[in-house]
């Protein structure tokens, strides 16, 4: 009977997310130093470092879309938006390495033309299918794709990207997530640049 094996894909994954959120290259032997596991057992889960950066980047943004696409779903209305731009503080503090991936660090940082077609491939769709998402939500809230993005995505990681990698987001960012999201759902995009 076979030993248990001492560390999971998602063991080296996490390890190697950590690694990248702190600015590290990661690199095969960087992974085998943080993690602890060898040189061989990490090449015997993973064909190459490409694998492990895409899988990585895939970690982390299937993890956060877990919680975002239900909670964009959800929301009947722009006011119930809130809760989706919520999801982002709320799993940042709960996932702070991979929120770091996701917000210090760009897709093209972990995914190119040496990584496996298949996790290419994902991550193209699984952009894409955020996307539709939000869409549907913009279409739903009776407001633009554009106010929606901003307000979702880009407002509430702009504020936790000011703690992440060194400190976990506050609880009292989500207030002012909040109000940030309302404002900007209730913007006139017919008012913008006119100034």
């Amino acid at each position: 009977m076979g030993r248990a094996a001492r560390f999971t894909r998602e063991d080296l994954l996490l390890a190697a997310a950590a690694e990248a959120a702190m600015g590290r290259p990661v690199t095969i032997q960087a992974l085998a130093a943080a993690s602890g596991a060898t040189i061989g057992s990490i090449y015997h889960r993973f064909d190459s470092r490409e694998e492990i950066l895409g899988e990585a980047w895939l970690l982390a943004v299937r993890s956060f879309q877990s919680a975002f696409v239900p909670a964009v779903d959800a929301a009947a209305n722009a006011e119930q938006g809130v809760e989706a731009a919520l999801t982002v503080p709320r799993w940042s503090r709960e996932n702070p390495d991979l929120a770091s991936l996701l917000t210090l660090r760009r897709q093209e940082d972990f995914l190119d033309a040496r990584t496996p077609a298949h996790l290419r491939r994902e991550a193209a769709a699984i952009n894409k299918f955020a996307m539709k998402v939000v869409g549907a939500f913009a279409a739903r809230s009776g407001r633009s794709d554009l106010q929606c993005r901003i307000a979702l995505i880009a407002m509430p990681y702009g504020a936790v990207r000011l703690f992440l990698p060194k400190q976990k987001p506050p609880a009292e960012i989500d207030t002012m997530i909040a109000a940030a999201y309302r404002a900007v759902m209730e913007a006139s995009p017919a008012a913008s640049g006119n100034s």
